[in-house]
């Protein structure tokens, strides 16, 4: 039996059904890993991903010149979203409770902890660091080129040098600041 719900899905506002197709095959895994490299969940990066493509089909952008750096921009957007909105959730969890260490002999398992702890570091550092910094850090270590990741952010190619080396250096110093404050072991 086949139900006809056309209320569940909008009309497209003017993307074509096979272009739609052809994006999302040719960019959703590239999407994906943008999105995973942000937020570090993989259910949660796909998530991220087909919101994106969702925003796509649903709402596409007036100008279509470049959609690849439109769905990257919207992607880490949506990511930088849910980290910030991680990160208050972590504040009102440790808030209530408080996080202990588990006692561990095993030096494996304490490498595994420690590197956990480094990833989660680091994205509480992206957390505070300005949207666009975020983006740029994320693109370029998802291995655009800076071309790609001027179209993405609609900057200057020559600019993007710069803005990476000055949100290189922001995170650097957030995170030297993180270790500045951290506990003693």
């Amino acid at each position: 039996m086949e139900l006809d719900i056309p209320f569940l899905i909008p009309a497209n506002t003017g993307l074509d059904e096979a272009e739609f197709d052809r994006l999302f095959l040719e960019l959703y895994p590239r999407i994906c890993a943008v999105a995973f490299r942000m937020v570090g969940d993989p259910d949660l990066a796909e998530d991220l991903a087909s919101d994106a493509f969702w925003k796509l089909w649903t709402r596409p952008p007036a100008k279509r010149t470049n959609l690849t750096a439109w769905l990257y921009r919207v992607v880490i957007n949506l990511g930088y979203n849910a980290l910030r909105a991680g990160r208050r959730r972590l504040v009102r969890e440790q808030s209530m409770t408080q996080a202990a260490k588990p006692p561990s002999n095993d030096r494996t398992a304490e490498a595994l902890v420690d590197s956990r702890q480094e990833i989660h570091r680091v994205r509480i550092v992206l957390a505070q660091m300005p949207r666009r910094d975020v983006q740029i850090l994320l693109l370029r270590h998802s291995g655009l080129s800076y071309k790609e990741i001027a179209e993405s952010l609609s900057v200057a190619p020559a600019s993007v040098g710069t803005l990476l080396n000055r949100a290189e250096k922001k995170f650097a110093f957030l995170y030297q600041k993180g270790e500045d404050h951290a506990p003693q072991r």
